[in-house]
């Protein structure tokens, strides 16, 4: 009998990695409850790396004024790799990552402070792998409602980098908000689409936030990594015995296979000896040879 139990090895990475963003494991919380607070925790974050970056026409066109010095030096921290977690918003540091930050979870924007004693301007920008988008920034904090519903960041976005900027909802017009209806719409967890100059209706980068106010992209890359997990599985327990001749262990020797998460990706090795495994099958429709790569896709950790 081999003894394969991913759900488990993969609730073991969620509670040993959730404190790195401010997060607590819940026991009370389904694993799958836990992986969405976990994702929204990890997207939250921006991981220590290079960065180029990218500034809009209408940022360069701003006054910056008081914040000149401050934003050379933060974005002398972005393209050198550095720490930008003082620079986020007040609930990362505060260890409240499991809340929703709504402007992110429906556009996919970042804010950044200029300072990391905060600022009551603020930096807006789409963060990726490789690249910082500077969009303007905006006054911050509860008197400033309409800085978070602002739709002329989703339109500096699509003019200045179309390909990197959101998504066009197809066949839909988009209706004329005004700024306290959008202010409405968003506390309320609901959708809506952004005129662009060309007319046409955008959402934000993400798929958008549901009526908890999580974001879409969370359940649906959760259901992904659930799924990727059952199939694997499968695919492992239906080929034990090619496993064990592979690994030269016959029955009745203990099999127990494992996947490990990293940040990078995702692997098999079979825990007892600590030897990786390279999982391949062949598909029912094709004699051909396939191999799993779960560097790939659902699990990459980046």
């Amino acid at each position: 009998m081999i003894r394969v139990n991913f759900r488990e090895d993969w609730r073991e990475f969620v509670e040993a990695e959730a404190p790195k963003f401010g997060l607590r494991y819940s026991a009370a919380s389904t694993l799958e409850q836990n992986t969405i607070a976990f994702l929204n925790a990890r997207r939250r974050n921006v991981p220590r790396r290079p960065r180029v970056v990218h500034e809009s026409r209408e940022f360069l066109a701003q006054n910056i004024g008081q914040h000149a010095a401050d934003y050379l030096a933060l974005k002398k921290l972005i393209t050198e790799g550095g720490d930008l977690t003082p620079y986020l918003s007040r609930d990362v540091l505060r260890s409240r990552t499991d809340e929703n930050d709504k402007t992110l979870n429906a556009w996919g924007l970042h804010h950044l402070h200029f300072r990391p004693s905060g600022t009551r301007d603020v930096l807006f920008g789409r963060i990726t792998h490789s690249a910082v988008f500077v969009v303007k920034f905006l006054p911050h904090g509860w008197a400033h409602p309409e800085t978070w519903v602002d739709s002329s960041l989703l339109r500096i976005l699509e003019d200045n980098w179309p390909e990197s900027a959101s998504r066009e909802l197809r066949g839909i017009a988009p209706e004329a908000l005004t700024p306290d209806q959008m202010i409405a719409l968003r506390k309320n967890n609901v959708n809506f689409a952004v005129a662009m100059q060309d007319g046409k209706a955008h959402v934000g980068a993400e798929l958008g936030i549901t009526c908890a106010g999580r974001c879409l992209q969370d359940l649906v890359d959760c259901d992904r990594i659930f799924a990727e997990l059952g199939r694997t599985q499968q695919i492992v327990e239906q080929n034990e015995t090619a496993i064990r001749s592979a690994l030269n262990v016959p029955l009745p020797g203990e099999l127990w296979i494992r996947m490990r998460f990293e940040e990078d990706g995702a692997w098999l090795y079979e825990a007892t000896r600590n030897v990786r495994i390279a999982l391949k099958y062949r598909t029912e429709a094709t004699d051909d040879q396939q191999t799993t790569d779960l560097r790939q896709g659902n699990f990459k950790m980046n």
